[in-house]
């Protein structure tokens, strides 16, 4: 028993110690007591231990709040679906409801947001311009044109597969795309006043000689 007795005293011992590097505290009331009892004895150490709390998250600000549903808003003119808009922001900050976002996580959120915003956008922008570019097409009729365009610049002709600053490449080009005029054939010399005079003196050979005798019996006597 008596070595019992000693292995405590040795612990205690070291205890102390340990004990003796952190921060006092000065309380008025009693302060706790930390006993290491053995066997045959009670060790009692009159030394109070103080840990810092974490301290408590802020939750947002009403203008931030504002700021994420707004952002939220405009996600949704674009045909996003709200509910998927916050499942990403609580999937990115490992939350189950805006009201468990705090202060510190707000430019957090509002980045997944704005990330958000902005794929949208680009994608109404590719449909617009990809709108515009078919219904020029449609009118010039240079589709062939505008495929040979895609190929030689983007080694590609599918319009759904071009970024939006390409598509405005490609519209572009068809805005400048001309229709060359088809020129008309070469026109034949007209013979319409030569050939009826032909025919007629081959098919009336003998008429045409006996005019061509009266006319020269005529400009003698005139003549």
């Amino acid at each position: 028993m008596q070595g019992e007795d000693e292995k405590l005293n040795k612990i205690s011992t070291r205890l102390a110690e340990s004990f003796s590097s952190f921060p006092l505290a000065h309380d008025e009331g009693p302060p706790s007591q930390i006993k290491v009892k053995g066997n045959n004895a009670n060790i009692n150490f009159g030394t109070q231990l103080n840990f810092p709390e974490k301290p408590t998250p802020r939750s947002l600000l009403s203008a931030q709040r504002k700021e994420l549903h707004e952002l939220r808003a405009r996600c949704e003119e674009l045909g996003d679906d709200p509910r998927e808009a916050w499942r990403s922001v609580h999937a990115q900050l490992a939350v189950s409801s805006i009201d468990e976002i705090c202060a510190d996580d707000f430019q957090e959120a509002r980045d997944v947001l704005q990330a958000r915003l902005e794929q949208l956008q680009e994608v109404a922008d590719k449909r617009r311009i990809t709108g515009k570019i078919l219904r020029a097409v449609a009118e010039k009729d240079a589709k062939q044109e505008m495929n040979d365009f895609c190929d030689v610049t983007f080694g590609r002709t599918q319009l759904k597969h071009l970024k939006r600053t390409e598509l405005q490449q490609v519209l572009g080009f068809i805005q400048a795309f001309q229709i060359q005029p088809i020129s008309p054939p070469a026109s034949e010399p007209n013979f319409q006043n030569t050939l009826p005079l032909q025919h007629f003196l081959l098919t009336y050979k003998w008429n045409s000689l006996g005019l061509f005798a009266f006319g020269i019996l005529v400009g003698r006597f005139w003549f």
